[in-house]
């Protein structure tokens, strides 16, 4: 829940607990009313929020990042690097190149279910009746 905004990038990973928060949220007594001024988050495409990781208020985190598990991040983090710890700091940089996301690992398993899809609709009268064919050690072979 945001009580400002939290913009999360295409191919975006967390680990389990991870926390993005773009507020103080309540008051100590009035616990019904955002406290202090929200500011939004963002994480650009392809970062990686480590276990238990908390992003705060007011953070972009730049595009391939990765944030170690159980760190606090309070400042803005730069594409293609590192951090981790309480305060989050800077770890090392990525080398540039080309990330192979979650992006592309579902495009390609996409790809494969329409695939199946399509088979499985266009032999569909084949596979429930039979139609001179014959289902041998998982492969379909015909029948002479």
């Amino acid at each position: 829940m945001a009580a400002d905004k939290i913009s999360i990038g295409d191919s975006c990973m967390f680990g389990h607990g991870a926390c993005i928060t773009d507020a103080d949220w309540h008051g100590i007594y009035d616990r019904t009313k955002v406290v202090g001024d929200p500011k939004p988050v963002v994480l650009e495409e392809n970062v990686w929020v480590g276990e238990d990781a908390m992003i705060c208020k007011g953070v972009r985190i730049g595009a391939n990042s990765i944030i170690g598990a159980r760190s606090v991040v309070t400042k803005d983090v730069p594409n293609n690097t590192i951090y981790a710890g309480n305060p989050a700091t800077f770890i090392r940089n990525l080398d540039d190149g080309q990330f192979i996301t979650r992006k592309d690992f579902f495009k390609d398993l996409l790809n494969w279910l329409m695939t199946l899809i399509y088979l499985i609709n266009t032999h569909l009268v084949t596979i429930l009746y039979g139609d001179g064919l014959k289902v041998l050690s998982g492969e379909i072979k015909a029948i002479d």
